[in-house]
């Protein structure tokens, strides 16, 4: 019931966000935004199996451990990922701004593939960085000059996505503000992967992640039981 209200929640947020663009206008940046906080983007995580029904016992037996774990239920998460190389220590930098308790939130690391909005490697470094420049130019402010491992050194990465929709939806946009030499990819497990998780969020930290998720492209905000692992931020 907790992820579900926190799905109610983000769909809300995510309606709000969607009419407030539909009145400014469908350009380039309206389309952008829209693609980073979609209504589809926004999805329940697979609940885990219930236990199986434990065995009756007589009474008096039953252990403590046992009636709490009976009465427990999985705590509730806010995942906001995926994100690798610098936007990880700048999402983790929002994050710790938002002043919420050091065991609230953690984060998963995984190298699990996805999809991948790139341009290709360049012959050199100084070629690599007038690409750059002319992306800044374009009005694009999120990348990654990728350096390992050896076959992408001086790749541009754009955005990692979980799904392939996504990926060519964010190349459609790229090219509508000029950027013309991107392309979209299946991408393998040469990049850490890191998402961030906040355990049992009020209505106001949903709020407050689902903002800051409109600065990173390509980002994702979803609710749902907690991963088993989640590694403390910090």
């Amino acid at each position: 019931m907790r992820a579900l209200f926190l799905l109610m929640v983000l769909a809300n947020l995510a309606f709000i966000a969607y009419a407030h663009i539909a009145r400014e206008g469908a350009g380039v940046e309206s389309q952008i935004r829209l693609l980073q906080i979609a209504p589809e983007k926004i999805r329940p995580l697979r609940a885990p199996e219930p236990p199986p029904a434990p065995r009756p016992r007589a009474p008096g037996k039953a252990s403590a451990p046992a009636a709490r774990a009976a009465l427990s239920s999985p705590a509730a998460c806010l995942e906001w990922g995926i994100f690798a190389g610098p936007a990880v220590a700048r999402a983790e930098a929002e994050l710790a701004g938002l002043g919420l308790p050091p065991g609230q939130v953690g984060r998963t690391v995984t190298d699990a593939g996805g999809y991948w909005v790139y341009m290709p490697p360049q012959k050199s470094r100084a070629d690599a960085e007038r690409k750059i420049g002319e992306l800044k130019a374009l009005g694009v402010s999120e990348f990654f000059l990728v350096q390992e491992p050896a076959q992408w050194r001086n790749a541009i990465s754009l955005g990692i996505f979980r799904s392939e929709e996504a990926a060519q939806g964010f190349l459609a946009a790229l090219k509508e503000r000029g950027v013309r030499s991107a392309i979209a990819a299946r991408r393998e497990n040469f990049l850490k992967q890191v998402a961030f998780h906040v355990r049992e969020p009020d209505e106001a930290t949903v709020a407050r992640v689902t903002a800051l998720q409109q600065a990173f492209p390509g980002s994702e905000v979803r609710a749902g039981p907690c991963p088993a692992t989640v590694a403390a931020r910090g």
